[in-house]
């Protein structure tokens, strides 16, 4: 599906880090897309953007709750206890979303961080070898991730 030139235009505040801008074009939005699934995801990652780990929290389980078959939700939550020093939780509200979730590279990805911070190193390399299966270019990400330093070297070395 295409995204439309409002989410677009959203989408490029948030790259450019342009903050207020993005927030004045989701309220310049008809008022049916200003509540949509898509647009809540886009408030969650200006959220997480601009360290608002909290609110962001408080909307992903929102979106969890109302639309538990939307795997943003499940991922951004994940991602917003896990910054909570909450990675076990992390792991549980992930776990908890829908079975499209196994479908996501970023699934697979984020399980091995929060496995690696809870000192799981050969759990995070099986769920990362994974991710990389699923988008090649993952591998790159995790190369420069710094939640994945300790395993750089694992990381190159892995076929």
């Amino acid at each position: 599906m295409e995204e439309s030139p409002s989410y677009e235009k959203i989408r490029g505040y948030i790259d450019l880090k342009m903050f207020d801008e993005a927030w004045s074009a989701i309220e310049d939005l008809p008022p049916e897309d200003r509540s949509s699934q898509d647009t809540q995801e886009l408030r969650i990652i200006i959220m997480l953007d601009q360290g608002r780990i909290h609110d962001a929290w408080k909307l992903s389980a929102i979106l969890s709750d109302l639309h538990p078959d939307n795997n943003a939700g499940f991922i951004q939550g994940a991602w917003c206890l896990h910054a909570s020093g909450e990675t076990e939780r992390a792991i549980e509200h992930l776990n908890s979303g829908p079975p499209s979730l196994k479908e996501e590279p970023v699934y697979f990805y984020n399980l091995a961080c929060y496995e690696l911070a809870l000192g799981k190193k050969q759990a995070a390399l099986t769920w990362l070898k994974r991710s990389f299966e699923m988008d090649p270019s993952s591998r790159a990400k995790a190369l420069e991730d710094p939640d994945l330093s300790s395993l750089r070297k694992a990381i190159l070395n892995r076929d």
